[in-house]
C-alpha cells in the first residue's frame, strides 16, 4: 500500500498572504500619510506612529512567511503502512507501533489530531525543534504531539480519513 500524501492548501495559504499584505498596506498608509480623522490624528514620533510601523514590519514578516509557503510543493504529511511522516514534527516516519492513540481535539476554533506517543519509542524518534518545543509546552498534558490540519488540503477530515485508511487494526 502506498503512502497518502497531504499537501498544503494553496487557497488557505494565499488568503493568509493576501490578508497580511492588506494589513501591511493599511499600516504603511496610516504611518506615512497620517490622515486627519478628528482627534485620532497620527502625530510623527507618537506611540500611534510607532504602532503603525511595528504593525507594518510584523505583518510584512508574516507575508514573507506565507509567500514562502505558497511555493512549497512537497507533501507536508504522509500517512502509510509504515506510520505517519509529518515533516513539521519529525525528520522520518513515526511508526504505528510508537503511536498509542490518535484522538481528534479542538482548541477554540482550530481542530487537530493529537498523537499520544510511547515514551520509550519517543526517545528513538528524530523530532524537529518545533515538535520538541511544542511537546515541552504540552508537558502537563503528557507530552502529546499535534498534527494540525488547518493548512492541509482537505483539512482535518482529509487527515482523519488518511489515518483511518492506513492505520493497522490493533
Amino acid at each position: 500500500m502506498s503512502a497518502i500524501d497531504l499537501r498544503l492548501s494553496n487557497l488557505r495559504i494565499f488568503m493568509g498572504f493576501l490578508g497580511s499584505c492588506i494589513f501591511v498596506a493599511v499600516a504603511l498608509r496610516l504611518a506615512i500619510v497620517r490622515p486627519n480623522v478628528g482627534a485620532d490624528t497620527i502625530i510623527p514620533g507618537s506611540f500611534r506612529d510607532y504602532e503603525m510601523r511595528v504593525c507594518a514590519v510584523f505583518f510584512g514578516f508574516c507575508a514573507a512567511l506565507w509567500g514562502l509557503k505558497l511555493f512549497q510543493s512537497d507533501p507536508v504529511v504522509s500517512v502509510g503502512s509504515r506510520g505517519i511522516y509529518d515533516r513539521r514534527l519529525s525528520t522520518d516516519w513515526i511508526p504505528w507501533e510508537a503511536i498509542r492513540a490518535i484522538k481528534p481535539a479542538q482548541f477554540w476554533m482550530s481542530s487537530y489530531s493529537r498523537l499520544e506517543i510511547d515514551p520509550e519509542a519517543s526517545a528513538r524518534i528524530q523530532w524537529t525543534r518545533r515538535a520538541r518545543f511544542a511537546s515541552w509546552l504540552n508537558l502537563m498534558f503528557g507530552r502529546r504531539y499535534r498534527i494540525s490540519g488547518a493548512e492541509l488540503s482537505g483539512g482535518v477530515p482529509a487527515l482523519a480519513e488518511a489515518i483511518g485508511r492506513s492505520r493497522p487494526e490493533r
